[in-house]
């Protein structure tokens, strides 16, 4: 089977701290805008948060045209697109280091990474599918869903297939995590090592689409 001819244009990556971390909203903006002030053009935005506030409550907002990190006491998450002109391999690895250089200084401690990869196809994957999965029924918005669930060592990989022909969509996602009981501070694991462990196994689906 031929696989699509697809492109990787999104890429979310999570850090999930350790329960009772001791996040210091001021102190974790400094080192981020220390190490990021160079990829983002606009400013970091700290919320009026008071400390009871729930743990998931975001403490900090940063947009920019590209790029948009945002965290609280349970996790930090940084989405950017990727430009033509940029190599995704290249841009994950770059932002990994700077984004883990920051939390580290903070004392911050990692437990586990999460990596979300968005890809479009410009083939229709409903046409390079049938001869594999019986597709005949779509829903009321004329899409269908595929999806499937892969262990390897100690991360989930789900798959992500989403095709409406009606709108000439053709959506594959690549939802990587590290395992919950498999701590990364237990493993003795980092937090950058974890999320170029994500980066490995996405290059290794990519490669593998199918």
């Amino acid at each position: 089977m031929k696989g699509p001819n697809v492109n990787i244009y999104k890429i979310q990556m999570a850090y999930f701290f350790r329960e009772k971390s001791p996040i210091r909203t001021f102190g974790l903006i400094s080192s981020l805008y220390a190490q990021l002030k160079d990829v983002f053009k606009t400013e970091p935005q700290s919320l009026p948060i008071p400390d009871e506030a729930p743990e998931d409550v975001p403490r900090c907002i940063w947009n920019d045209v590209n790029t948009s990190l945002t965290f609280n006491k349970v996790r930090l998450d940084f989405t950017f697109n990727i430009p033509s002109k940029f190599n995704w391999e290249q841009l994950l690895t770059e932002f990994n280091k700077e984004i883990t250089v920051a939390i580290d200084e903070q004392e911050i401690i990692i437990d586990r990474v999460g990596l979300v990869s968005e890809l479009m196809s410009a083939d229709s994957l409903h046409e390079l599918l049938k001869e594999y999965i019986l597709i005949n029924k779509f829903n009321d918005a004329g899409e269908a869903n595929i999806s499937w669930l892969e262990s390897i060592e100690s991360y989930n990989v789900w798959t992500y297939f989403t095709i409406n022909e009606s709108k000439d969509i053709n959506k594959i996602v690549f939802d990587i995590n590290s395992l919950p009981e498999c701590k990364l501070a237990d493993q003795g694991t980092t937090g950058k090592e974890a999320m170029d462990k994500c980066a490995e196994l996405l290059k290794g689906k990519m490669i593998n689409v199918l």
